[in-house]
């Protein structure tokens, strides 16, 4: 595969994953909406959701580096009470972001590995019990019973479903369920910008795990990825977690590992 330039990968996965940002915020299923709101700093894309302070995947700061240290204040200011999370890739993390950042009590707490693939055709598993079918208007709300089944709750109100439903059939954004025997079991995204692509919101409940079920998915929307044309498909994913072996296998190779510090 003829790769593009580690500099160029970053800028363009740094790009999408902000656009898939954006998305999230809008389909966020909390009960207050998101407030996303993004502002610019010295090299710095500073994200902010005032209504969810204490969230550090929507109070960010992205791109900063040596040369915004004497912008810190600043930038911490910003975000007020609520010191933010510091999203930084390879390139930034220098001994003197590093010293900067221990200084104001942050430590680096999560490290997430950006991949990237170009999209091909994929086998998909051909077992009758096992079907995938792309999230429609009329299965839209069995989707969200879903998502909030994964994150153990029971039904959102009808205020919140009304809200974002129409996001998880959009056709910038395809949500895939799959099922095992009719019976949920595993579900994913592939969202769509520009020609390129970002896989994401992979889950398999707990009973059907180490059934093959997110290997489907991942060749399922690799192949509508090829079939639509995208350049290149995107995901993120825990470093040296079991997804991150999975991407690997289906053809990822991880471009950077970002790290995110906290305060303590």
């Amino acid at each position: 595969m003829n790769r593009i330039s580690p500099l160029d990968i970053t800028k363009k996965l740094e790009r999408m994953e902000i656009e898939l940002t954006k998305l999230n915020a809008k389909r966020s299923l909390s009960k207050a909406e998101r407030r996303l709101e993004l502002a610019e700093l010295g090299n710095c894309l500073l994200l902010r959701d005032a209504a969810h302070p204490q969230s550090p995947y929507y109070n960010r700061v992205k791109g900063f580096g040596p040369g915004d240290i004497p912008l810190l204040s600043r930038i911490l200011d910003h975000y007020g009470e609520s010191p933010p999370c510091f999203d930084l890739t390879p390139d930034h993390m220098t001994a003197d972001v590093s010293q900067a950042l221990l200084k104001q009590r942050y430590m680096p707490a999560e490290q997430l590995a950006f991949m990237a693939a170009k999209p091909m055709k994929q086998e998909i598993s051909d077992l009758p019990e096992l079907q995938i079918e792309r999230v429609t208007g009329e299965s839209a709300e069995t989707f969200i019973s879903w998502i909030a089944r994964s994150n153990g709750e029971t039904l959102y109100s009808r205020d919140i479903v009304d809200r974002v439903k129409g996001y998880f059939h959009a056709s910038h954004f395809h949500n895939y369920m799959l099922t095992i025997d009719g019976q949920p079991a595993a579900m994913g995204s592939l969202f769509l910008h520009g020609n390129e692509g970002y896989l994401a919101n992979d889950y398999t409940f707990e009973e059907f795990r180490g059934r093959g079920c997110q290997t489907a998915l991942i060749s399922r929307r690799l192949s509508i990825a090829a079939e639509l044309g995208l350049e290149y498909v995107y995901t993120d994913v825990e470093f040296g977690s079991v997804s991150h072996a999975n991407m690997k296998k289906a053809g990822f190779h991880t471009a950077f590992i970002n790290t995110f510090w906290m305060h303590g």
